[in-house]
């Protein structure tokens, strides 16, 4: 490291010895030095618009050329920052030209070495979101949702990090006694990472969602606490739109510890009815009734066949009813699908049941009546009285 702040102090001298010496050939003195100073800047200016649409322009094209989408997008963020330094050269070198007394011209040095260390983490954390989005292919194996959030996770997480490490280099470079300050701050910490418990336990929680591939934005999941569709997978908490339109926002933590159902990930979607035939159903239509039913489900495509159980068959004696149960699953998972394959189901069902002769129940009671009591003839009140005047 010595040795390449040695060749670095040497080119310095050398280059600044150069332009001095141009700087005799146009006269020297005040004036001369003012005069090269402007000279050099307007150089470093023209240089940083050839750098800028020359040099990267031209690197760019060629990374798009051949696909790398990549490193032309970071080229492309790197463009401001190289601009910047460009200019902060030039600024610089025109300083040493000018010969400023000693405590202007360190306090100039040292306002440029912190512009120039800002620079370069300005272009680190411009080419973070570009190389997160070149993430596309790795990530994609975690599906569309849950991809699109460990990017984010991941370009929030690496600039919170640029942003805290420049802001350690950037009070060094000001003298300031970073660690000493940190060590300061030991009792306060203890403090401080007590109140942040449940940040820290949400942040892990995210994590953990993320590791788990518990679910991704887009998915419908049910929790003890809400139901929805995941909006946004957060680092801290998760955003779910419930059926109602209303926008919950559940820390990450908490969602963890809870069950979760992710209906999203149904393989099949369920369906089960209850047909009641009424009481005066012969066994015979019965038998018909529950062979036709079958029949119908095993030739029906929206019907899934395999890997599921599908049942019909005489369940109980009803209140009102014999009832027959229906459980089986449709080959779809969407909703409105599956909705429309109900309606036709019970269409058909209430047709195979008409066409045996049978009649669905309905909620009735019986009142049976083995005796009536005798009715005797009561005498009203005027033949009453007239046996008594007679």
């Amino acid at each position: 490291m010595d040795e390449i702040t040695t060749e670095l102090d040497s080119l310095n001298e050398e280059v600044i010895g150069q332009m001095n010496t141009w700087i005799d050939m146009l006269g020297g003195g005040d004036v001369g030095r003012w005069t090269g100073a402007v000279l050099v800047l307007i150089v470093f200016f023209i240089f940083k618009r050839v750098l800028v649409r020359g040099a990267i322009g031209l690197l760019g094209r060629i990374a798009h050329q051949r696909s790398q989408s990549m490193i032309a997008n970071v080229l492309d963020a790197f463009a401001l920052p190289l601009q910047a330094l460009v200019m902060l050269l030039g600024i610089y070198l025109a300083i040493e030209l000018l010969e400023f007394p000693i405590g202007i011209d360190s306090a100039l040095i040292e306002i440029i070495a912190v512009a120039a260390s800002f620079c370069l983490f300005w272009a680190f954390f411009r080419a973070v979101e570009p190389v997160g989005v070149s993430f596309n292919r790795f990530i994609g194996r975690f599906g569309a949702g849950l991809g699109d959030d460990l990017r984010q996770f991941f370009i929030r997480g690496v600039k919170t990090l640029i942003v805290v490490i420049g802001g350690v280099i950037f009070l060094e470079n000001w003298g300031i006694d970073v660690s000493a300050f940190l060590g300061g701050l030991g009792l306060a910490g203890m403090a401080v990472a007590l109140a942040a418990k449940d940040s820290v336990a949400n942040i892990f929680g995210g994590l953990t969602i993320f590791a788990d591939n518990l679910y991704k934005r887009g998915d419908w999941i049910e929790t003890p606490h809400f139901e929805g569709t995941v909006e946004v997978v957060g680092l801290r908490a998760t955003k779910v739109r419930t059926f109602a339109k209303a926008l919950v926002t559940m820390p990450n933590a908490q969602i963890v510890d809870s069950p979760v159902i992710n209906w999203s990930r149904m393989t099949h979607r369920r369906i089960k009815m209850v047909i009641g035939l009424e009481y005066r159903t012969t066994a015979k239509q019965m038998e018909t009734i529950v062979e036709n039913l079958r029949s119908f489900l095993r030739d029906d495509d929206d019907v899934a066949q395999t890997d599921v159980v599908q049942m019909v068959h005489l369940s109980d004696f009803g209140a009102s009813s014999i009832n027959i149960d229906l459980y089986y699953f449709t080959a779809t998972t969407d909703w409105v699908v599956w909705r429309e394959i109900r309606n036709r189901h019970i269409i058909a069902f209430k047709r195979i049941v008409e066409e045996e002769g049978a009649a669905f129940a309905f909620p009735s009671q019986s009142l049976y009546v083995e005796t009536m009591p005798e009715m005797t003839s009561i005498p009203n009140d005027d033949q009453s009285r007239t046996r008594q005047i007679g």
